[in-house]
Protein backbone atom coordinates (compact mmCIF):
# COMPACT_ATOMS: atom_id res chain seq x y z
CA UNK A 1 0.00 0.00 0.00
CA UNK A 2 1.21 3.32 -1.03
CA UNK A 3 0.49 6.45 1.81
CA UNK A 4 1.72 9.58 1.58
CA UNK A 5 2.45 11.59 4.86
CA UNK A 6 2.00 15.75 4.63
CA UNK A 7 1.79 18.52 7.09
CA UNK A 8 1.31 22.09 7.80
CA UNK A 9 0.33 23.27 5.00
CA UNK A 10 -1.90 25.99 6.32
CA UNK A 11 -4.26 26.66 3.55
CA UNK A 12 -5.21 30.36 3.18
CA UNK A 13 -9.29 31.14 3.67
CA UNK A 14 -11.01 32.58 0.98
CA UNK A 15 -7.61 32.51 -1.04
CA UNK A 16 -8.02 29.38 -3.34
CA UNK A 17 -5.82 31.05 -5.67
CA UNK A 18 -2.62 31.74 -3.09
CA UNK A 19 0.50 29.72 -4.24
CA UNK A 20 0.11 27.52 -1.16
CA UNK A 21 -3.56 26.61 -1.76
CA UNK A 22 -3.00 26.10 -5.62
CA UNK A 23 0.32 23.84 -4.87
CA UNK A 24 -2.03 21.99 -2.59
CA UNK A 25 -4.86 21.77 -4.82
CA UNK A 26 -2.64 20.37 -7.67
CA UNK A 27 -0.34 18.21 -5.31
CA UNK A 28 -4.21 16.24 -4.83
CA UNK A 29 -4.11 16.02 -8.15
CA UNK A 30 -0.89 14.86 -9.79
CA UNK A 31 0.76 13.36 -6.83
CA UNK A 32 -2.17 11.07 -5.03
CA UNK A 33 -2.03 8.95 -8.48
CA UNK A 34 -1.53 5.19 -7.45
CA UNK A 35 -2.09 6.42 -3.74
CA UNK A 36 -3.93 4.60 -1.45
CA UNK A 37 -3.76 6.51 1.89
CA UNK A 38 -3.02 10.37 2.54
CA UNK A 39 -2.29 10.92 6.30
CA UNK A 40 -2.10 14.92 7.19
CA UNK A 41 -0.81 15.56 10.26
CA UNK A 42 -2.21 18.49 11.39
CA UNK A 43 -2.29 22.32 10.18
CA UNK A 44 -4.04 21.54 6.88
CA UNK A 45 -5.42 24.98 7.30
CA UNK A 46 -4.09 27.99 8.82
CA UNK A 47 -7.26 28.67 10.48
CA UNK A 48 -10.53 26.37 11.47
CA UNK A 49 -13.14 28.38 13.77
CA UNK A 50 -15.63 26.24 13.61
CA UNK A 51 -17.20 23.81 10.44
CA UNK A 52 -19.96 26.66 10.17
CA UNK A 53 -17.42 29.42 9.42
CA UNK A 54 -14.81 27.48 7.65
CA UNK A 55 -16.61 25.01 5.56
CA UNK A 56 -17.16 27.85 2.87
CA UNK A 57 -13.18 29.29 3.38
CA UNK A 58 -12.19 26.27 1.99
CA UNK A 59 -14.36 24.79 -0.77
CA UNK A 60 -11.86 23.88 -3.44
CA UNK A 61 -9.58 21.90 -1.57
CA UNK A 62 -12.61 20.08 0.69
CA UNK A 63 -14.17 19.63 -2.56
CA UNK A 64 -10.58 17.87 -3.89
CA UNK A 65 -10.32 15.86 -1.02
CA UNK A 66 -14.04 14.25 -1.22
CA UNK A 67 -12.94 13.38 -5.08
CA UNK A 68 -9.68 11.89 -3.82
CA UNK A 69 -11.82 9.80 -1.24
CA UNK A 70 -14.39 8.86 -3.72
CA UNK A 71 -11.46 7.31 -5.50
CA UNK A 72 -10.62 4.53 -2.98
CA UNK A 73 -7.65 6.63 -1.16
CA UNK A 74 -8.46 6.83 2.70
CA UNK A 75 -7.52 10.39 3.73
CA UNK A 76 -6.34 10.76 7.69
CA UNK A 77 -6.62 13.41 9.62
CA UNK A 78 -4.73 14.37 12.73
CA UNK A 79 -5.31 17.98 14.80
CA UNK A 80 -2.87 20.76 14.80
CA UNK A 81 -2.50 23.62 16.77
CA UNK A 82 -4.17 25.87 13.96
CA UNK A 83 -7.28 23.22 13.00
CA UNK A 84 -8.35 21.36 15.87
CA UNK A 85 -11.86 22.49 15.88
CA UNK A 86 -12.71 20.47 13.08
CA UNK A 87 -15.72 18.65 13.51
CA UNK A 88 -18.35 16.12 12.01
CA UNK A 89 -19.92 18.13 8.90
CA UNK A 90 -15.88 18.84 8.14
CA UNK A 91 -14.99 15.29 8.08
CA UNK A 92 -18.47 14.37 6.44
CA UNK A 93 -18.06 16.90 3.33
CA UNK A 94 -13.70 15.89 2.59
CA UNK A 95 -14.79 12.33 3.31
CA UNK A 96 -11.55 12.42 5.75
CA UNK A 97 -11.40 10.49 9.03
CA UNK A 98 -9.66 11.86 12.28
CA UNK A 99 -7.05 10.23 13.76
CA UNK A 100 -5.48 10.78 17.56
CA UNK A 101 -3.09 12.65 18.75
CA UNK A 102 -0.71 9.45 18.89
CA UNK A 103 -1.24 7.73 16.15
CA UNK A 104 0.53 4.50 15.14
CA UNK A 105 0.99 2.84 11.67
CA UNK A 106 2.15 -0.83 10.71
CA UNK A 107 5.56 -0.96 9.07
CA UNK A 108 7.55 -3.86 7.52
CA UNK A 109 7.22 -5.71 10.99
CA UNK A 110 7.46 -1.97 12.97
CA UNK A 111 5.70 0.97 14.30
CA UNK A 112 5.54 4.07 12.64
CA UNK A 113 4.47 7.23 15.13
CA UNK A 114 2.93 9.78 14.13
CA UNK A 115 1.80 13.21 15.86
CA UNK A 116 1.70 16.74 15.28
CA UNK A 117 4.53 17.60 16.74
CA UNK A 118 3.93 21.01 19.24
CA UNK A 119 3.00 18.49 22.08
CA UNK A 120 6.93 17.73 22.18
CA UNK A 121 7.58 21.28 22.40
CA UNK A 122 8.06 20.44 26.22
CA UNK A 123 10.41 23.82 26.75
CA UNK A 124 7.81 26.43 25.50
CA UNK A 125 5.87 26.20 28.78
CA UNK A 126 3.85 29.08 28.21
CA UNK A 127 2.43 27.47 24.92
CA UNK A 128 2.05 24.12 26.92
CA UNK A 129 -0.80 25.64 29.17
CA UNK A 130 -2.20 27.40 26.43
CA UNK A 131 -2.28 24.25 24.33
CA UNK A 132 -3.86 22.42 27.47
CA UNK A 133 -6.35 25.07 27.77
CA UNK A 134 -7.49 25.32 23.81
CA UNK A 135 -8.49 21.27 24.19
CA UNK A 136 -10.10 21.37 27.35
CA UNK A 137 -13.71 20.25 25.32
CA UNK A 138 -15.34 23.11 28.08
CA UNK A 139 -13.85 25.83 26.26
CA UNK A 140 -13.97 24.47 22.84
CA UNK A 141 -18.03 24.44 23.13
CA UNK A 142 -17.93 27.52 24.55
CA UNK A 143 -15.92 28.85 21.53
CA UNK A 144 -18.02 27.60 19.23
CA UNK A 145 -21.29 28.58 20.44
CA UNK A 146 -20.34 32.33 20.03
CA UNK A 147 -21.48 34.16 17.09
CA UNK A 148 -19.19 33.52 13.83
CA UNK A 149 -18.17 37.61 14.00
CA UNK A 150 -16.89 37.07 17.54
CA UNK A 151 -15.07 33.55 16.40
CA UNK A 152 -13.26 35.59 13.62
CA UNK A 153 -12.32 38.58 16.05
CA UNK A 154 -10.84 36.13 18.44
CA UNK A 155 -9.20 34.01 16.09
CA UNK A 156 -7.44 37.08 14.24
CA UNK A 157 -5.96 38.10 17.54
CA UNK A 158 -4.81 34.90 17.94
CA UNK A 159 -3.00 34.48 15.44
CA UNK A 160 -1.30 37.70 15.67
CA UNK A 161 -0.25 36.86 19.13
CA UNK A 162 1.11 34.31 18.01
CA UNK A 163 3.13 35.57 15.71
CA UNK A 164 4.42 38.29 17.68
CA UNK A 165 4.83 35.29 20.29
CA UNK A 166 7.29 33.50 17.78
CA UNK A 167 9.40 36.52 17.21
CA UNK A 168 10.37 37.10 20.94
CA UNK A 169 10.93 33.29 21.31
CA UNK A 170 14.28 31.43 20.71
CA UNK A 171 14.44 28.51 18.74
CA UNK A 172 15.44 25.96 20.79
CA UNK A 173 12.16 27.21 22.70
CA UNK A 174 10.07 26.39 19.97
CA UNK A 175 11.77 23.08 18.98
CA UNK A 176 11.46 19.62 20.08
CA UNK A 177 13.25 18.34 23.28
CA UNK A 178 14.51 14.86 23.89
CA UNK A 179 13.08 15.17 26.96
CA UNK A 180 9.35 14.94 24.73
CA UNK A 181 10.47 12.71 22.55
CA UNK A 182 11.95 10.34 25.03
CA UNK A 183 8.42 10.23 27.01
CA UNK A 184 6.66 9.82 23.63
CA UNK A 185 8.54 6.48 23.05
CA UNK A 186 8.18 5.04 26.65
CA UNK A 187 4.27 4.93 25.68
CA UNK A 188 5.39 3.22 22.38
CA UNK A 189 7.75 1.28 23.25
CA UNK A 190 7.60 -0.81 19.37
CA UNK A 191 7.93 2.38 17.33
CA UNK A 192 11.21 2.37 16.09
CA UNK A 193 10.22 4.97 13.57
CA UNK A 194 8.89 8.72 14.88
CA UNK A 195 7.23 11.24 12.37
CA UNK A 196 5.79 14.93 12.71
CA UNK A 197 5.52 18.23 11.72
CA UNK A 198 4.70 21.89 13.62
CA UNK A 199 7.82 22.83 13.70
CA UNK A 200 8.80 23.64 10.15
CA UNK A 201 12.31 22.29 10.59
CA UNK A 202 12.63 19.19 7.64
CA UNK A 203 15.27 17.07 8.50
CA UNK A 204 15.88 13.41 9.16
CA UNK A 205 17.90 12.00 12.16
CA UNK A 206 18.87 8.38 12.96
CA UNK A 207 19.36 8.24 16.80
CA UNK A 208 19.65 6.69 19.74
CA UNK A 209 16.82 7.01 22.49
CA UNK A 210 17.79 4.15 25.69
CA UNK A 211 19.99 2.12 23.50
CA UNK A 212 16.98 1.91 20.57
CA UNK A 213 17.90 3.07 17.06
CA UNK A 214 14.98 5.63 16.04
CA UNK A 215 14.78 6.95 13.08
CA UNK A 216 13.05 10.81 13.45
CA UNK A 217 11.82 12.51 10.63
CA UNK A 218 10.61 15.69 10.55
CA UNK A 219 8.48 17.50 7.92
CA UNK A 220 8.66 20.49 5.67
CA UNK A 221 5.85 23.00 5.88
CA UNK A 222 4.86 24.38 2.78
CA UNK A 223 6.12 28.17 2.63
CA UNK A 224 8.15 27.59 0.32
CA UNK A 225 9.57 23.83 0.36
CA UNK A 226 6.89 21.01 -0.62
CA UNK A 227 8.96 17.65 1.04
CA UNK A 228 6.82 14.53 1.96
CA UNK A 229 6.82 11.15 2.94
CA UNK A 230 5.85 8.15 0.91
CA UNK A 231 5.29 5.08 2.55
CA UNK A 232 5.43 1.90 0.71
CA UNK A 233 5.35 -1.91 2.19
CA UNK A 234 9.49 -2.16 2.14
CA UNK A 235 10.47 2.23 2.46
CA UNK A 236 10.00 5.55 3.35
CA UNK A 237 11.27 7.94 0.63
CA UNK A 238 11.83 12.21 1.53
CA UNK A 239 9.91 13.48 -1.61
CA UNK A 240 9.31 17.11 -3.15
CA UNK A 241 6.98 18.56 -5.15
CA UNK A 242 7.94 21.24 -7.29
Amino acid sequence: MNTLVIADIHLQPNQPEHPINQTFQRFLREATMNVQRLIILGDLFEVWLGDDLSLTQYTTEIALLKSLEQQGCEILVQYGNRDFLMRTAFFQASGANLIGDEYILPFAQQQILMVHGDQLCSADTAYQKMRAWLRNPLIQWLFLHLSKAMRNKIGAKMRNQSQHAGRQKNAQMMDVTTEAINDLLDRHPQAKILIHGHTHKPHYQRRQIKGKAIHHYVLSDWRPQTQYLKITDTEIQILKFA
